[in-house]
């Protein structure tokens, strides 16, 4: 039984992508195209890491992070992959507790698993 990964992601293609890739790698994933249907999410079930975009609908990267408070929460990691790269957005984002904030543009999806499999281990 894999890890357990959410994938909180507006844009189908990408999403479909890490989910076709990150099942290959033997993890379990999960995905939803915004932030109020991923928080319900945690709520029913327990994930191992959240891979997070800031920007999507109903309820941003930002209030999701405010809302799950990832500090509290220890036993899930929180990875920001955006395109969002203010100085601002991401001490936001750090203080909130994410692990990592990655610039979506600027990273591969075989990266990503990488940063993915790396993040898991130090769990």
């Amino acid at each position: 039984m894999g890890k357990k990964i959410l994938i909180l992601e507006d844009d189908v293609f990408l999403s479909k992508a890490y989910v076709i890739i990150l099942t290959k790698e033997g993890y379990q994933v999960t995905n939803y195209p915004n932030g109020r249907q991923g928080l319900d999410a945690t709520k029913k079930a327990k994930f191992d890491l959240i891979l997070l975009d800031l920007l999507m609908p109903e309820l941003g990267g930002i209030e999701f992070l405010k809302e799950f408070q990832p500090k509290k929460n220890t036993e899930t990691k929180v990875i920001v992959f955006s395109n969002m790269s203010s100085e601002e957005t991401i001490k936001e984002a750090m203080e909130l507790g994410v692990v990592k904030y990655i610039a979506k543009a600027t990273f591969s999806p075989k990266e990503m698993v990488q940063l993915i499999a790396e993040t898991l281990k130090s769990k």
